[in-house]
């Protein structure tokens, strides 16, 4: 599995490539009012609307780099950008080589976190976009999808 490693309030994160649609500089989206606290707003690169995540606010770590980068994703044919501060590269790694996190950390953790990988010495949250995207926007889901990726 290939993952995009990028930061975010001076921590490591990670994320699937194979959902990753692309990454682009940043861009003020327009608000959208009585939106979720995260949502940034809307923008449209390319002449397609995208809904753009301050993923720092949505993990409750303060907000991301007004110079930062958009990484646009693609799920059930939603895009939806997540505003970081940096890309920092891809990273091939072995499914066994991610560490589940434990029961220590609380369950909004292990909710959000496939797991941890070390790269060069620094720790790697990889963090599982099906959830935070399910959680976002559970209308786009069935009941059945969206109890099969809460259960996984």
């Amino acid at each position: 599995m290939e993952i995009l490693e990028f930061k975010l309030v001076g921590n490591s994160f990670g994320i699937p490539v194979d959902i990753v649609r692309e990454i682009i500089p940043y861009q003020n989206p327009t608000p959208v009012p009585d939106s979720k606290p995260c949502v940034e707003g809307i923008f449209m690169p390319r002449e397609v609307v995208i809904t753009a995540i301050d993923l720092a606010v949505y993990l409750n770590r303060g907000k991301a780099d007004s110079d930062g980068l958009f990484v646009i994703t693609n799920y059930h044919n939603l895009d939806i950008a997540f505003h970081v501060d940096a890309a920092l590269g891809i990273h091939r790694v072995e499914q066994e080589e991610i560490v589940k996190l434990d029961n220590t950390l609380g369950v909004d953790a292990r909710h959000i976190a496939k797991g941890i990988i070390r790269n060069d010495g620094r720790l790697i949250i990889v963090l599982d976009f099906d959830k935070i995207i399910a959680e976002l926007q559970p209308e786009l889901l069935s009941e059945e999808e969206m109890q099969a990726i809460m259960n996984s």
